[in-house]
């Protein structure tokens, strides 16, 4: 009777061992490489004649030119009816910087940490930092697999020891146009998010966003005054994709608010995720800004090669005042195939349009809007496969703005224009 007592209480432990199983799955990416460039900004006019235009050139050894270097842990535990508990923590680390963080070589930061439930035939709820809806979108529908180096103008980067041109007198690449995360912000914190499983083709995920205390003052109080409106950060996502044989299409926009009564009327706007970091955008909250984006994508296997057509469009508006804002949009042709199961090849060309923020003086009237610039770029990349988790890469991109009066209709133009190359080695695991 007692073995008997016995065997019965072990199949029950194991039973419920079996129910609540789970696992846990560390990956990561580290990425290094040679990597160069040669950047030249100019204001034109006057300055060039004094001191002609802003030049740098580098190359040396540096990281993430293909991939941010990352580690990773996700996991998940069977709750038991198709329903399990799931979470992700991802950090961005450096390999050539040490614990000392810097500006542009910051040692680590969190790209994910987030946790939820996933119902099969259901989807997903997650509750953390999260990529944002268009950056999900564009990781699955991007020519060169989102790299961060230049000539993408849906994903614009510039990794390498040259920087980006013209930090001080001549300007910066933000000012241009071409600055990291300037298409669109790729993460946020305090994110809940609802991703769906797939539905004859058809896949949807919705985003809010709620940082931290967002409260509403009713005492009386204008613009500044630190009492009266709202202050609050917030935002939302919604994307839809569908899937049909060869055939990939999505659709996705964004808007993320940072509102405060207490900034002036002339307080610059700050776009959510605006980073000088060269590794890759932090989960920036965002500074008295509107900032709404749109993103639109399809490509097509074709078995020899795929080839895609993406479409970005961000406008990030100062929160209390419409007339001041700053707007992005690109075009952006690419194909990527297979010539040999060894050797990956990829191609991209885009134009696009940049319209910087305009001047304003102390009470937050306009003093000048400057017009919108052209840009250009392109890239050409090339994988060879040494393993299923090992490659060599080589990319070369190059990308540019015309000249555009940034302060006055009569003032000095600005211009940038940039390349950027790299050959590598990128280990996953």
């Amino acid at each position: 009777m007692k073995k008997s007592l016995l065997a019965l209480a072990a199949v029950g432990a194991f039973a419920s061992a079996a129910q609540a199983q789970s696992s846990v799955t560390v990956y990561g990416i580290l990425d290094m490489g040679l990597v160069g460039g040669n950047n030249t900004a100019t204001q034109g006019g006057a300055y060039n004649t004094t001191t002609g235009p802003t030049k740098t050139t580098g190359l040396g050894i540096a990281q993430s030119a293909e991939s941010t270097s990352r580690l990773g842990f996700k996991g998940n535990e069977d709750l038991g009816g198709g329903t399990s508990a799931v979470f992700t923590m991802e950090v961005a680390f450096a390999p050539s910087a040490t614990t000392t963080a810097t500006s542009q070589t910051p040692f680590y930061y969190t790209r994910q940490a987030f946790v939820g439930v996933k119902k099969n035939g259901v989807g997903s709820l997650l509750a953390g930092t999260q990529n944002t809806t268009i950056y999900d979108a564009v990781l699955t529908s991007d020519p060169s697999g989102v790299n961060n180096m230049g000539g993408n103008l849906v994903t614009l980067g510039a990794i390498g020891p040259q920087g980006q041109a013209g930090t001080s007198t001549g300007g910066s690449a933000s000012q241009y146009g071409l600055a990291n995360n300037s298409a669109y912000n790729t993460r946020v914190e305090n994110a809940l998010q609802f991703k769906s499983d797939t539905f004859s083709g058809f896949g949807a995920r919705a985003m809010v966003v709620a940082y931290n205390a967002n409260s509403t003052d009713t005492t009386q109080g204008g613009a500044a005054a630190g009492v009266g409106g709202q202050n609050n950060v917030n935002g939302y996502g919604l994307g839809l994709d569908y899937n049909w044989n060869k055939l990939n299409v999505t659709a996705n926009v964004q808007q993320f608010n940072a509102v405060s009564n207490a900034n002036l009327s002339n307080t610059q706007a700050v776009l959510f995720g605006s980073s000088a970091t060269a590794v890759s955008s932090l989960a920036s909250p965002g500074v008295n800004v509107k900032d709404a984006g749109q993103y639109y994508a399809a490509n097509y296997d074709f078995g020899i090669l795929k080839a895609f057509y993406q479409y970005v469009n961000r406008k990030g508006t100062q929160a209390n005042d419409a007339n001041y804002y700053t707007k992005y949009s690109a075009n952006q042709i690419g194909v990527n195939s297979y010539v040999t199961p060894a050797i990956q090849v990829w191609a991209s060309a885009a134009i696009g349009k940049y319209q910087a923020q305009g001047a304003f003086t102390t009470s937050g009237a306009p003093t000048y809007i400057p017009g919108s610039t052209n840009l250009n770029g392109f890239q050409l990349g090339s994988n060879y496969w040494l393993s299923k988790r090992t490659n060599l890469y080589a990319i070369y991109g190059q990308m540019a703005q015309s000249n555009q009066a940034m302060t006055s209709a009569t003032g000095p133009t600005s211009a940038y224009n940039m390349n950027n190359y790299a050959v590598g080695v990128r280990h996953t695991f």
